[in-house]
């Protein structure tokens, strides 16, 4: 057998089901050798499209992702997505081969490792055939146990040689990730028991270590136990959606009752969570809070920031339990009123009007939240778009995705594709806006290649809305962030893609039923006034 064989037969052994790539001399041989041993292809136009859609599977599937690039271009088109993928803790395996060793010069030959390390990931360079199984077992162990991306290169003259170490072919299956141990440091939960029991007013945020440990139910009870409300970092936005006494989302994207709520709290329980600055909007969100972190891996500082007081090492479901046992039953601020509260909170604005007669974002987002059932999953994207579409506050975690570490726009037709890859019977609902869209509007091919299903809602202002309200705060020309509105529908229809233009909230219903009967891949192009600017960019820029 040639090695690129042995390697395929290696990524089929680590339980790899799906392979988003985009070909090339450094990886095409190994792919049609996955392709030979059954694993499912979704082949993007762009390389950056690949790996960002291998993230969105994973991050929505649970299983380790899988993608591959070809060497030198091939690499440097992903350097963005690798850094989020680094931030978002999300492990990926990425093949990419690399020039040959056996050529002195080579048009696509560059140094792989510092692009990639550069990023935040591990690079595996595997040019010693001796150890090619190793390096590729412990590529996969890295990425399981780090939650990280990591690349392997792998020179593709190497490749194509034979391959005679039969004997060391196969791995230990020994790749499952251990989430944290249940032995947990008694005096940590007697600290923290102390400052819960005196608190009036706590309350919980849950991260995706509560997903990832299924400890929902545990997070719950402990709310109930000590009178906590409840609340999600955004990645784990919709974990609480059927429970009372939720504030939804914490942090920037925090409804503005419920900021008012938060800044109330006198003690936070952040668990399984990354206390990530966006999530306490920069410190301002619980200002008087004692912060209590039970995590895996806690920390006191986070992003330049104090942000908390008290670590206890464990995972999500280990540690609320732990509490739960420690400590006595009492109201908190689980009162009656407190319930109409959080309630409330949750209710979107009636936001309508508009300077320019153009659909009000919020409003186009409310009638989706009515319209959409939680059957279908959301993908929502970054830019200034993605403050809207994080509102739908009733829709479950299990089918909602969010990937915003790094502040990248471009992503969502990657991600959608991601998603729509990991659960072939789930309708897709794409949540993006004009500039993100035509970043990668090259997808749109894909998705109808594949004939994924997929409806793409655009929130089309014609510029690029966090840039356009920025200037506009400083009174600066906006030249550059205005673009004219693109025609989306006849876009779409240029792909073999139905497209609508909505410019009526009346006809929301009649278009989406028409797209759930027909579950072919769908573009709406929805025209919003580019006057309107979010709470957050309010608050940030003084618009």
């Amino acid at each position: 057998m040639q090695r690129f064989e042995i390697i395929a037969d290696l990524f089929c052994h680590h339980d790899v089901e799906v392979c988003f790539a985009l070909l090339g001399d450094a990886n095409m041989h190994w792919a049609g050798a996955m392709h030979e041993r059954g694993i499912k292809f979704i082949y993007t136009r762009h390389e950056h499209a690949a790996v960002a859609a291998a993230a969105a599977y994973t991050r929505s599937s649970g299983k380790i992702g899988c993608a591959s690039v070809t060497c030198g271009p091939g690499l440097t088109q992903i350097m963005t997505i690798l850094p989020i993928a680094v931030r978002a803790n999300i492990p990926i395996v990425i093949f990419a081969g690399e020039a040959p060793l056996s050529k002195p010069w080579y048009n696509q030959m560059i140094d792989q490792v510092p692009f990639v390390e550069a990023c935040g990931a591990k690079y595996f360079a595997l040019h010693d055939p001796d150890t090619i199984v190793e390096q590729i077992n412990n590529a996969f162990r890295h990425a399981s146990e780090s939650w990280s991306p990591v690349v392997i290169g792998v020179p593709f003259d190497l490749q194509k040689q034979l391959h005679h170490d039969q004997q060391r072919f196969m791995p230990p299956r020994s790749l499952v990730l251990e989430t944290g141990s249940d032995v947990i440091c008694p005096n940590e939960i007697s600290m923290a028991a102390e400052k819960i029991a005196v608190a009036q007013r706590p309350i919980i945020i849950a991260g995706l270590g509560v997903v990832k440990s299924r400890a929902k139910d545990d997070c719950v009870a402990l709310a109930k136990k000590t009178g906590a409300l409840l609340s999600t970092t955004l990645p784990a936005k919709g974990l609480f959606h059927d429970q009372p006494f939720c504030l939804g989302v914490a942090g920037g994207y925090s409804t503005e009752k419920a900021k008012t709520i938060f800044s109330k709290a006198d003690l936070v329980l952040g668990i399984g969570a990354r206390l990530a600055s966006h999530s306490f909007d920069g410190g301002q969100l619980t200002p008087d809070a004692f912060v209590v972190h039970l995590d895996i891996a806690p920390q006191t500082y986070v992003q330049g920031r104090h942000a908390a007081d008290l670590l206890i090492k464990a995972n999500a479901k280990h540690g609320a339990n732990a509490l739960i046992k420690a400590l006595e039953r009492k109201t908190g601020w689980r009162t009656p009123k407190m319930r109409q509260a959080t309630s409330e909170a949750l209710v979107l604005p009636d936001d309508r009007n508009t300077p320019d007669g153009l659909l009000h974002p919020m409003a186009v987002i409310k009638q989706l939240a009515v319209t959409v059932p939680a059957t279908c999953h959301i993908v929502n994207t970054s830019g200034h778009c993605a403050y809207y579409a994080a509102q739908m506050n009733k829709h479950p975690q299990s089918h909602y995705t969010v990937i915003r570490e790094f502040g990248a726009i471009g992503n969502g037709t990657s991600f959608a594709i991601g998603v729509a890859t990991a659960f072939p019977d789930r309708q897709v609902i794409l949540i993006d806006g004009d500039g993100s869209l035509l970043m990668n509007v090259q997808e749109l091919e894909t998705i109808k290649r594949h004939n994924l299903n997929i409806l793409i809602i655009c929130l089309n202002d014609g510029a690029y809305g966090s840039e356009i309200h920025k200037l506009r705060a400083d009174s600066a020309p906006l030249a550059g962030s205005l673009f004219g509105r693109t025609d989306f529908a006849a876009l779409a229809e240029g792909f073999g893609i139905s497209g609508k233009r909505l410019t009526n909230l009346a006809v929301v219903r009649d278009f989406f039923e028409e797209y759930q009967l027909s579950s072919a891949p769908t573009v709406w192009d929805v025209p919003i006034s580019d006057l309107i600017a979010s709470p957050v960019m309010k608050k940030a820029h003084h618009v």
